[in-house]
This record gives structure tokens, sequence and C-alpha cells, in this order.
């Protein structure tokens, strides 16, 4: 087992390693799991660019971008306890706010464990003038990243340093290499949210009309879905890559109350199954916390949320 640092598309990263796979984090790219690499099959788990220039084209679709907020704000506005938050207007075609404050920001390295494969990173909101301009609380998030014998266990600990109850919602934009000719996705999803050209829910949950073919493997090729399904008590995805004889599992271990699917039109080589702990938009949503996953995190109260990326050669 080792961690050493290295450079990966130009930046400054870290590099876990052990027997079976080899694990690349960029902090200062939002504590991007850029690569998840299976030594054996000598094959990428995860989407990875080739470039620099290739990433930064579109960053939201490589590797494991950390999203507070996940997805979209309705007219980049919300109100949450008598205080009106106004958000940065970042995609004004559909005048939303998208995906949250730090994604694209520099995190800390705080702790280094050689001995268990364990990488720490920080990110403090005091630190960014941008953020509290936005969301004017005092909070921290620390990632950890764990490499197994297995694959990788990601924990996000939420902490409110402020003196009001902040509003908590995060996400993983996580893009899996999903050759969409041969591979298929397997998910147990009974409902998912009417959205409506805005990619907003109307507030209508539909019965998914494709559940058994999920629940037995679906192929993805010309399926173009950017959908927000409601979790069911079974928490994971499972890729089958038939080619490479793997299959992975992406399991939302605590926390999470919906996926995102989204197949860029189901024309690429990808898959983004995204975790969210509330559904999007959830504080403009007039429907119960328990429903849209929205949660209210008092001060000094932390919330930890955690997933797991298995692989099993089959």
């Amino acid at each position: 087992m080792s961690i050493r640092k290295i450079k990966f598309i130009g930046k400054e990263a870290y590099e876990l390693e052990n027997e079976f796979f080899k694990v690349i984090v960029i902090p200062d790219e939002g504590s991007n799991i850029i690569s998840f690499f299976d030594k054996k099959k000598q094959m990428e788990v995860l989407r990875v660019p080739k470039t620099k220039e290739e990433y930064e084209n579109r960053r939201m679709l490589y590797g494991t971008p950390v999203l507070f907020p996940p997805n979209r704000i309705e007219d980049a506005v919300f109100k949450f306890e008598q205080r009106t938050y106004h958000l940065e207007m970042n995609r004004a075609k559909e005048n939303v706010h998208i995906h949250g404050w730090v994604h694209d920001k520099k995190w800390k390295v705080i702790r280094v464990d050689h001995k268990n494969n364990i990488l720490l990173t920080q990110i403090q909101s005091n630190d960014f003038p941008s953020i509290l301009k936005q969301f004017p609380h005092s909070f921290v998030l620390e990632m950890t990243i764990e490499l197994t014998d297995s694959g990788i266990i990601q924990s996000l600990k939420v902490r409110n340093e402020s003196d009001e109850t902040m509003p908590v919602g995060i996400g993983y934009h996580t893009t899996f290499h999903f050759p969409i000719e041969d591979s298929k996705l397997y998910m147990d999803v009974d409902t998912y949210w009417e959205l409506n050209e805005r990619h907003l829910p109307t507030g209508k949950l539909l019965d998914v009309p494709f559940k058994n073919e999920l629940k037995n493997g679906m192929n993805m090729k010309g399926h173009a879905f950017d959908d927000v399904f409601r979790l069911t008590e079974d928490h994971k995805a499972i890729i089958e890559h038939p080619e490479h004889g793997v299959t992975v599992t992406y399991e939302a271990v605590t926390g999470f109350t919906h996926w995102v699917v989204f197949t860029a039109g189901g024309q690429e080589d990808l898959l983004a199954i995204e975790p969210y702990s509330w559904v999007t938009n959830a504080p403009n949503l007039d429907f119960p916390d328990e429903m849209t996953g929205l949660y209210r995190l008092k001060p000094n109260e932390e919330k930890i949320l955690t997933t797991k990326i298995s692989v099993e050669h089959i």
C-alpha cells in the first residue's frame, strides 16, 4: 500500500495504490477522485480525461465532482427558515444555479495515512468569500477516501459551525467508463420525479415504466436519461462490463435519498450515476423534508454521508 504525490493533467494530485487498484485524487479540483484503475483488468472504472484541455471542456463528466448543493436551484434563489439565499446564476439559459460551490475549489489535505491507505481533505467556507456571499454559513466539509482490497470507501462529513440551522443537500456527479454497446446497468427503482423543460421537478412522482428492464440489466444505448429516482431499500447500482468480465457496484451507504442517472443522450461511452441527499430544487418544493431529502443541520451538528465503489471480477 502506498500514497504519493504525483502530477495528473498538469495538477498536483495524490495517488493511492494497493495490490489491486490505483486511485488518483485532485484536492485542488474539489477533491475529485479523477481515476480508479483496476490493475488486473488494466481498465479505468471511472471516466478519465486524457488531457487537461479535455477535462476543462467538460469538468462535470470526469471522476466524482462533489455537489453542494446538487443539481439546479430554480431562479438561483430559495428561502429557508426566514432567510432568502441568492445564488450565482451560473446557467442563464435555464435561469438556474447548478451544482453548488465546492467542486471547483481547492481543498486542503489534512491527513495522509500510509498504513491504511486513507486520504483526508477539507474545505472551510470561511476561506471563500464567494461561497459566503451566496450561502452565509460557516461550515466545514471533510472528505475521507479509503482504498481497500475491493474498492473505494468515500465519506463526507458536513459540520455546521454557524449560529443558525443550515440547509444541506449533497451529491456526487460520479461518471463511469461505460462502453455503450455492451455494458449494462442494474438498478432497483420504483418512482421518479417528473421534470419540466428546465429539468426541475414539477412535484409529480411517476412510476418507472422501465422498472423491470433496469432490475434485470439494461443496455443504455440510445436512452437519453437525465432523471431523478427515489432510492428504494436497495441502495446499489450495478454496472456490468461483459467484455472485461467486471461488475462495478456503487452503493449509497448512508445519507442519500435519490439517484440521478445521466447518459448524455445515450450516444457516448459514459454513464453518470449520482447519489443525492436531496432532490433537485428541494428547498423550493412544497413537500415534507422526508420526501425531498432536505436536511436541517443545526449549529455544531454534523452529518456523514458515505458511498462505496466495489469491483468484482466475473
